[in-house]
């Protein structure tokens, strides 16, 4: 017969059980949630680049390139600007949507340790040690691996999960989610600098309609004008608050891709210590963008930068196994993560 110290105990690991089980629910909802708001997000997004399309090109500049004149040379300067911006923001928009952002290779093992490496490794928290185990994937992952519970998978030096581009945002899109990112902030302040001159016409206009009813005037006002005029209003406001709200966003990873380290990463270390992938400003930047400067602009990886990123993200520090090797090493780390629970738990 169970002792009631027991069976108190009992009790209170059901509970926990219970609980833990209720979080995992919501937890599961929300990332399915999350995943569904996504591709609806992308939508999102090329219907605000053909609201700032009919906007800037159809309503304002477009017409006066065509008519001519003295502002023709302007406008058709404006026109070409825009245009180069809003290309570069959806190329480097759809390149980190479709680009995977880094898969743990199918059989993916650490190499072996030699004692003194273990030794060593057995001092490290998990988020720091090399021989790292997933337990949702049941595979090994490498350092500065995190595994995404919206995308359900291991992504190499995960940054975090986007619902803007619908794609997690780790080691191979990175580059291209920081262009994303500035290429929408440059187009956003051009196209609210060339709107504001139609922004402050739409309040003229309301005061001389308001000015002309007061004397009993009839305001003639042109159906098809008073549309333009609100969607150049509706898009200038959109403009700002993108731009303005972007501006952090670049501010913080700056720093980020500065310091060598990712936004999951910025909440996990440790103040107190000196982050150990610093390798100085530059050096930390070129991890990132690679080492040609043409291809700093360009959402594609060089071929040597690939290779690198390689070395940068562990990938080279292991080997791929097949089959019942492959299932060996996993039931042994399974088994480690297992005794290591139950001494974190006595």
């Amino acid at each position: 017969m169970a002792s009631p110290a027991r069976r108190t105990r009992e009790t209170d690991d059901a509970t926990v059980n219970a609980m833990g089980g209720d979080r995992n629910v919501f937890a599961s909802r929300a990332c399915d949630a999350c995943r569904a708001l996504g591709s609806f997000m992308v939508l999102v997004v090329l219907a605000i680049v053909g609201l700032t399309y009919y906007a800037t090109v159809v309503v304002v500049y477009g017409p006066l390139a065509a008519e001519g004149g003295e502002d023709a040379g302007l406008a058709t300067g404006a026109l070409c600007a825009y245009h180069v911006f809003a290309f570069m923001l959806l190329w480097s928009y759809f390149a980190c949507v479709l680009t995977a952002p880094g898969d743990v290779p199918r059989g993916w093992t650490p190499a072996p340790e030699d004692p003194e490496e273990a030794a060593s490794e057995a001092k490290k928290s998990n988020s720091e040690k090399r021989r790292r185990f997933c337990k949702k994937c049941a595979a090994w992952k490498p350092t500065r691996t995190h595994h995404c519970s919206v995308c359900k998978r291991c992504v190499l030096k995960m940054d975090h999960h986007c619902v803007w581009v619908a794609n997690c945002v780790g080691a191979y899109n990175y580059k291209f989610f920081l262009q994303f990112l500035a290429y929408t902030f440059l187009a956003t302040v051009l196209d609210a600098i060339l709107l504001l001159s139609n922004f402050i016409d739409f309040f003229k206009d309301v005061e001389e309609s308001q000015a002309a009813g007061s004397q009993g005037a009839d305001a003639k006002v042109d159906p098809a004008e008073g549309t333009e005029l609100a969607v150049v209003f509706v898009t200038f406001i959109v403009n700002v608050a993108f731009s303005a709200s972007l501006l952090g966003f670049l501010v913080m990873h700056g720093n980020l891709i500065l310091s060598n380290m990712t936004t999951i990463e910025m909440y996990e270390k440790k103040k107190t210590l000196p982050w150990k992938y610093d390798l100085g400003r530059f050096r930390n930047f070129k991890e990132v963008f690679g080492e040609n400067v043409f291809m700093w602009f360009l959402p594609v990886h060089s071929s040597s930068h690939l290779e690198k990123m390689r070395v940068n993200t562990g990938i080279s520090d292991g080997e791929c196994l097949e089959g019942a090797a492959y299932a060996r090493a996993c039931e042994s780390a399974q088994r480690e993560a297992t005794i290591g629970n139950r001494k974190g738990r006595a």
